[in-house]
């Protein structure tokens, strides 16, 4: 029987049908709440094996089970389980002999494509088809579904997901599904009661139930409906949130959410360039997944448990971390683009809320964490999942002593930004290629929002860049990693186009192992 078969349900043609949608439609009326859709998945299973079990019945009436031991007469009709229920009619019946089982019958047998095939009959011996059973199906193991929702329902629930939500009656919010005409009213006077409370609450984040309490909605209906409507007329309203981590609901307006979450800070937005990573080779490749950029759109090829990364400037200022290929795992996305979770630092198990804004590219509110650890750009941050969604471990790997080390130094001179090596405190692991400081920020920002600065072609930032980054080691060349931490300091540019950059001007050059110069001579105004 094919529901009994592994590859009828995993099938990429599974489909549902419409009398699929109608069980489903039926069962959501007839419990009158909101569903999960693994429950739903079993409904479909026991639909189709129930259907298969009554065209099985309905194929068997009139019709003799084929069995070795029975007799048979002409024109009787005869169905054959083992030969995927085919049925025939009898149409001959001869004596016959065999040295091993004496003497039994013969029948011949005309099939609906008018193949003519013998079988045994009167056969009083020890066969498969020859037990009792109550249903006649001897031999045939009949489809079971509390076996195959055990075995099936979760692999039908992905099929499941992806069909209604091609059917406009069937609304989805999360991980719950119902039917749009047993929504509870939800009116415009019930979005603007939720506007006030959540505004008495700053904003947020508050649950539905919280919600619900000032609404006074009919006691008549159902929690879990008058919470789903709710939901999803909260959902339809721009001027609410839904912040909450994957599995859970609560809701901010967005009017009150901070300025850097609506808007992503000025340092941090970047208008996609065209490259072209043919270009590039494999070292500088590596260093690009290396790096990590947010807007390098690699994908990602961790598992999502704990990862070290590297934090740049343009984070550190803006107190964010890159929602990158490699950290996008530990926040994964709900229903909005916004949401809200816990970092919890590794050492004290203090606790502070974060906002992951999916759109920009980065999570935000790491400010305090930064400066109370004396995070430098360049350093070193460890992330860890924990068991509970929307709650992740931050840390770094901290040094007994504060130990001074040469840094490279940023600041503004003459209009242009400046880096020279000092000596600086630093109380952490870091990347020493990409480490940076500075005592001039204010004068970096002014720098960095210049209008003519903006407009000024990237390659003429990197030839005033390059030398003054280049030290009395190889070959005063300097790395492609210091090259990208130090430009992002003055413009926001992920690695593959300053490495595109580099590799087209014969002004750049590679003097080995990703080191390069700035050579005057080849440089074209």
């Amino acid at each position: 029987m094919q529901t009994q078969n592994p590859n009828y349900w995993a099938s990429p043609h599974f489909k549902l049908t419409d009398e699929d949608i109608e069980q489903i439609y039926n069962f959501f009326l007839e419990v009158g709440e909101p569903q999960k859709i693994e429950s739903l998945a079993q409904i479909v299973v026991q639909y189709r094996v129930d259907e298969e079990n009554r065209e099985l019945q309905r194929r068997l009436r009139g019709r003799t089970v084929y069995q070795p031991k029975l007799s048979f007469s002409v024109d009787e009709e005869v169905i054959f389980p083992a030969m995927q229920f085919k049925h025939g009619v009898v149409t001959a019946v001869r004596a016959a002999t065999n040295p091993q089982f004496g003497s039994f019958q013969a029948i011949e047998v005309v099939f609906e494509n008018k193949r003519v095939r013998e079988f045994a009959a009167g056969l009083e011996i020890e066969h498969p088809l020859n037990g009792d059973s109550d249903d006649g199906l001897v031999g045939v193991e009949t489809a079971n579904a509390t076996e195959l929702i055990d075995l099936y329902s979760e692999t039908v629930a992905q099929h499941l997901a992806n069909s209604l939500t091609t059917h406009e009656e069937f609304i989805r919010l999360a991980t719950d599904w119902f039917i749009q005409p047993m929504l509870a009213d939800i009116n415009i006077g019930h979005l603007h009661l939720s506007e006030a409370v959540l505004e008495i609450n700053g904003g947020g984040p508050t649950t539905t139930p919280e919600i619900l309490i000032h609404l006074d909605m009919d006691p008549s209906i159902p929690a879990t409906v008058q919470e789903f409507s709710l939901n999803y007329g909260l959902q339809q309203d721009e001027r609410f949130d839904e912040v909450a981590p994957p599995g859970n609901v609560a809701w901010y307006l967005r009017r009150m959410q901070p300025p850097a979450v609506r808007e992503a800070p000025e340092r941090l937005e970047y208008d996609p360039i065209e490259v072209d990573r043919m270009l590039m080779g494999q070292q500088l490749l590596h260093i690009e997944r290396d790096i990590d950029d947010e807007w390098s759109g690699i994908e990602s090829v961790v598992d999502g448990q704990a990862i070290k990364l590297t934090l740049p400037y343009h984070h550190l200022v803006c107190g964010t971390l890159p929602l990158s290929s490699r950290i996008s795992p530990f926040f994964p996305l709900g229903v909005s683009q916004r949401q809200i979770v816990t970092l919890i630092d590794d050492q004290s198990a203090e606790e502070f809320d974060v906002w992951v804004v999916a759109d920009g590219r980065y999570i935000y509110g790491l400010k305090d964490w930064y400066e109370a650890n004396k995070i430098p750009a360049g350093g070193y941050i460890n992330l860890t999942a924990t068991e509970k969604p929307g709650r992740v471990k931050i840390g770094y790997d901290r040094r007994r002593r504060e130990r001074k080390e040469y840094v490279r130094l940023a600041y503004v001179n003459d209009g242009r930004i400046r880096f020279d090596l000092r000596k600086r405190g630093v109380g952490c692991d870091y990347d020493d290629l990409m480490i940076v400081d500075t005592d001039a920020a204010a004068a970096l920002d002014v720098l960095f929002r210049q209008d003519e600065q903006k407009q000024r072609p990237l390659a003429q930032v990197l030839a005033e860049l390059i030398p003054d980054l280049s030290d009395d080691g190889m070959q005063n060349a300097v790395h492609a990693k210091t090259i990208y931490s130090a430009l992002n300091m003055l413009r926001r540019v992920p690695p593959a186009v300053i490495f595109n950059e580099l590799v087209r001007h014969p002004a750049f050059v590679s003097v080995g192992e990703q080191y390069w110069q700035f050579d005057d001579q080849k440089w074209q105004k």
